[in-house]
């Protein structure tokens, strides 16, 4: 698979009878549908976008122009990645990934709406340290305690249960991303070996997860993304490209 970044100017790929997918290789919101696709063994075809030269044809399934975008029937679109991801449990029941309980199923909407302001210190932190607040660091280390003590009461391998669930997938692509900020000289946004043992358990048990582990990129990688973007220029085709991309170098933290 390409992991070009189609952009301005660039035709529309041809349909080929599957779902099809339209994503940045980056974006943790794509990465929620991608790996509900691969959880459920839908076959599909994953096109990825530049999302500062947008293609012109995007806006044809999704008014904005974000990712992800789902074109389920040739020509026709659905967007976010909840509705998409809701959309596909339901319309492919036969790997279930939500709780057949109504109350486990809102307890996990719960989980993920009590993890947002985590997600978006990350997204301060990564992007736009200069407008860090001590409030961002405490709402960060606050989600990872709540979801720690949520695995810790449930006390299953994922928070869906034996197998990793919807919840799990929705979770995932921003913990993946939290190991990056060590790397960009944030090291009091670790996740600390010490007091994060239950949380780490589990994050290493969804490396595993066969959906997680083919589309699954290093904390080394996205620091390097990371790095682009914030100079300006982000990499999107860094891994479509034969340029050296495993040796980022860690950026030092301002006093």
């Amino acid at each position: 698979m390409s992991e070009k970044h189609l952009q301005t100017g660039d035709a529309l790929p041809p349909f080929g009878g599957k779902l099809r997918l339209f994503a940045m290789r980056f974006c943790p919101y794509a990465e929620r549908s991608v790996l509900v696709l691969n959880a459920k063994n839908i076959p599909y075809d994953l096109v990825f976008i530049n999302l500062d030269q947008k293609p012109e044809w995007i806006f044809n399934f999704s008014p904005r122009g974000a990712v992800p975008a789902l074109e389920y029937e040739q020509g026709k679109g659905i967007f976010d990645s909840n509705v998409i991801n809701v959309y596909l449990d339901e319309k492919y029941p036969e790997v279930p990934l939500q709780a057949a309980d109504p109350l486990r199923r809102a307890q996990d909407k719960l989980i993920v709406e009590n993890f947002s302001a985590a997600q978006s210190a990350y997204y301060t932190a990564a992007f736009n340290a200069q407008a860090l607040q001590p409030s961002h660091l405490e709402n960060y280390h606050k989600g990872l305690e709540l979801l720690q003590k949520e695995l810790e009461t449930r006390g299953t391998k994922f928070l869906h249960g034996d197998q990793a669930g919807l919840v799990d997938y929705t979770l995932w692509p921003f913990l993946e991303r939290f190991e990056a900020l060590p790397l960009l000289g944030k090291s009091e946004y670790a996740i600390d070996k010490s007091k994060y043992v239950i949380l780490l358990t589990y994050m290493e048990s969804m490396k595993q997860v066969p959906a997680v582990k083919t589309y699954y990129l290093s904390a080394d990688m996205h620091a390097k993304f990371t790095e682009s973007r914030v100079k300006g220029d982000p990499n999107y085709n860094m891994l479509d490209s034969s340029a050296e991309v495993c040796c980022f170098r860690p950026r030092k933290k301002k006093e």
